[in-house]
């Protein structure tokens, strides 16, 4: 998989600095390359980012395709650590997902989700085993758990079964723009939603579950030993703190640091 979004400006053909993966909602919040733009000024060090899924970006870490990672499923995270690929996980930010749709009927996520179910409502899955995508399998668990809802589990991971159900294999855009054009829900995280809620007639649901909590972590590749891997977690760690708390889409934050509630 070829890298691509490099910094805007960036003419220069040679070999960035350090090859970054990241999850695509860190990207269709904006706030990615704002903070790439300010570490490279402070820097001089160029980055190469692709953004997909935090499954295929632990893939990447994994072949030795990328330095580092920006990811939010830390269980994977976890597991990928242990595996040997990735040197340690430093938590740099966090937000939550919330639910978009045209209307929802219940005031927690499990109700929620319960009427969507039995109800057979239009929902759009990213289905690409993405953070957003295992967080949503972890939604389905709980409640199979729970309430004895019915699901199946094949190529496109652990789900309910019925043609009401869409698992598009695509990023956190594509889903949203679907379920807007389906009138359908999706799960989002609240950095892209804020982005795309000018865009989209979709209503946004917050729910007070420690289930959504959504963190993201810089994890270095190992063996990937160039210095600009080591300048990006410490930028991130600090003069990085001031930009991730006070970016905001439409007035809103959109990420918090680790040590806000």
């Amino acid at each position: 998989m070829s890298l691509s979004g490099c910094l805007s400006g960036e003419t220069d053909t040679s070999p960035a600095d350090l090859r970054l993966a990241t999850t695509t909602s860190m990207r269709d919040s904006g706030l990615l390359d704002v903070l790439l733009d300010e570490f490279t000024t402070l820097t001089n060090y160029s980055v190469e980012y692709v953004a997909v899924g935090t499954g295929a970006a632990l893939r990447l870490g994994e072949q030795g395709d990328v330095d580092a990672l920006i990811v939010h499923a830390p269980d994977l995270e976890t597991s990928f650590i242990e595996a040997g690929h990735g040197t340690n996980r430093t938590l740099v930010a966090w937000n939550a997902f919330v639910l978009l749709s045209p209307s929802l009927n219940g005031t927690t996520l499990d109700e929620a989700f319960l009427d969507i179910y039995r109800n057979e409502r239009c929902f759009v899955s990213r289905g690409d085993f993405s953070g957003t995508h295992e967080k949503e399998q972890a939604i389905w668990h709980r409640l199979a758990a729970t309430h004895n809802v019915e699901l199946v589990e094949d190529h496109n991971g652990l789900h309910p079964d019925g043609d009401w159900y869409f698992s598009i294999g695509q990023g956190m855009g594509a889903a949203i723009n679907m379920a807007d054009e389906k009138r359908c829900t999706t799960l989002s995280d609240w950095g892209t939603a804020l982005n795309f809620q000018s865009q989209i007639s979709l209503n946004r649901y917050t729910f007070n579950d420690t289930l959504l909590y959504n963190p993201y972590s810089y994890i270095p590749v190992s063996g990937m030993d160039h210095p600009a891997v080591g300048a990006l977690q410490s930028y991130l760690v600090n003069e990085g703190r001031h930009t991730i708390a006070s970016f905001t889409i439409e007035g809103e934050a959109a990420f918090f640091l680790p040590d806000q509630p």
